[in-house]
Formats: C-alpha cells, structure tokens, sequence
C-alpha cells in the first residue's frame, strides 16, 4: 500500500522497485549506527520477492517503503516494519535517511504515518523500536513520537562488525490512538480540532 504524507510518498518496495533501494543503501553515512546488509543488487532483488505480501501479525518478515520527496519522487530514504519469529502481534520499525536530507523531521513524518497505518489496517498490537544509545537523533525521534523506553538489551546488535547495546522503546496500539491527533503536526495527519475548524 503506497501512504502518501504531505511531503512524501512511501512506495511498497517490491521486486520491480528493489533497485532504488539497493541504491540508496549504498550511501554513505548509514552504517555509523546500524547494520545496513550489503548484499548484491540481484541478491537483494530475490530477498524483496521473498518477503510477504499482506501486514498482519502471522506475516513473518519485512515490510518496507521507499521514501520519496513527494514533488519531485527523488528517493531519500526507506522506513521498514519486520515481524519476527517469537513476536507474534508485534513488528519493530527501522528508519534511514540519507545524509544530505536529515534534520527536517522526514523521519518523523515516514514513521508516524507508516505506525498509523500499520494499526489502521493490521490486527498487530505493538510496534517496537530499537537503537544504540549513542544515536542521539533516533533516540529524540523516538521521544518525540511518544516511544516508552523499556530497556537496555547488552551487545544485542553488531555495527561495524562490533557488539553494541541496543535501547528498545515500545508504542502500543492503546498508546498510539491517545496520542496520534497531539502528534499531527509531525505527519501532517488532520486532527478533530483543525477539521472542526475547517468546517466553521
């Protein structure tokens, strides 16, 4: 499902896509705080058409988007929701930007529409989110989404070929319908009073 936002568009990647994104895992400055897979064009192409096909909490795998300015469909990042094996009802989100586009809240926006629909059209219950706890940017990103952090997982993720600790943060589906219209202006989602607003 392609989700729009008012300064992107987040296109499904699948197989005919999967070399956008293969490309833009190749920029420089994404592996300093996560594992990006360096895996061939055709090897990434295989896995993509491997993965499943509708969210939902059996689903087990990844889903992801291309993220795209929505003027000009130049792609800047990706945003992903994974189910694993032992998580059952749950999926944990994983974002990238590229370097030269940080710092204007389009990680926010990718995130909080892609949470808002995950909950909108899946039965999962609760998306978590992990990070190392020198990546500054992702943790306030996190914060100002409203993420609880839960805890501290040791050496649970490798980058750069070394164990790091891992802080893991948690948004229910409670959490988030009682928070998403405060968050609106991050994703550019309608809230009740704007459209009460419009209507007058």
């Amino acid at each position: 499902m392609t989700i729009e936002t008012p300064r992107l568009v987040l296109e499904p990647v699948t197989p005919r896509n999967a070399g956008v994104l293969w490309k833009l895992m190749q920029s420089g400055h994404l592996r300093e705080y996560q594992d990006v897979p360096r895996y061939t064009r055709d090897e990434f192409q295989r896995r993509v058409a491997a993965r499943p096909k509708r969210l939902e909490s059996r689903a087990i795998g990844r889903f992801e988007w291309v993220a795209a300015i929505a003027e000009s469909r130049v792609g800047i990042g990706w945003i992903s929701l994974r189910i694993g094996d032992h998580s059952r009802g749950v999926a944990e989100i994983g974002y990238s930007i590229v370097a030269s586009h940080r710092s204007k809240r389009y990680a926010s926006e990718a995130a909080c529409a892609v949470i808002d629909c995950a909950f909108e059209t899946s039965d999962l219950r609760r998306i978590d989110a992990c990070c190392v706890p020198g990546n500054l940017p992702s943790r306030r990103l996190l914060a100002r989404l409203d993420f609880v952090e839960t805890h501290l997982q040791r050496h649970a993720a490798v980058v750069r070929g070394r164990p790091v600790d891992v802080c893991v943060y948690e948004m229910s589906r409670e959490r988030w319908l009682a928070v998403r219209d405060r968050l609106a202006v991050d994703w550019g989602r309608e809230r009740p009073e704007d459209r009460a607003q419009s209507a007058n």
